[in-house]
């Protein structure tokens, strides 16, 4: 049975959001070092592709409340987390701009848990050459779409972060 209430004492193991972008041979803890830990991820599944990791699914027991959860994460992203989720009873978010990740949390009801997923972003270069790629071996999925200019708007936007690597 889930806690109601969020508790000062319920100490949450987050996510290391620096393996995002990381290689699997790099010695980046997973989990963040939590001094008596008392609710740890049940499973975390990591992303890979070209050799970087773009995303996770961290997945926890219900032994605590979906808002202890919350709590945790805004404890450390707090001021990212975006207004129009805040009160959702089963769903928020943290958009992380200068860092260049997200954060959806969501009651997961099919996988009896709470999933924090972390999600890298993608430049929106290489996003445009991977639609052009996919449409080089896929056209049909390309019919009645402007797919020039679609690209062409990705490449002029202006919401690339120089920090982050390419990928995804």
């Amino acid at each position: 049975m889930a806690t109601n209430n969020p508790s000062s004492e319920t100490r949450v193991q987050l996510f290391n959001e620096a393996v995002l972008g990381s290689s699997p041979t790099d010695a980046i803890p997973m989990l963040l070092t939590s001094a008596n830990a008392y609710w740890s991820p049940r499973q975390v599944v990591l992303d890979y592709k070209d050799g970087a990791c773009y995303g996770a699914m961290v997945h926890y027991d219900r032994s605590q409340s979906f808002e202890v959860l919350r709590s945790a994460i805004n404890t450390r992203f707090g001021k990212h987390e975006q207004p129009t989720f805040a009160d959702d009873p089963t769903m928020g978010i943290w958009r992380m701009d200068d860092a260049g990740f997200t954060i959806q949390l969501s009651d997961d009801d099919d996988e009896d848990s709470y999933m924090a997923i972390y999600v890298r972003f993608v430049d929106p270069n290489t996003m445009a050459t991977k639609i052009e790629e996919l449409s080089e071996t896929e056209p049909e999925l390309f019919d009645d779409f402007p797919l020039d200019d679609f690209t062409d708007a990705l490449r002029e936007s202006d919401t690339t972060n120089p920090t982050t690597r390419d990928g995804g």
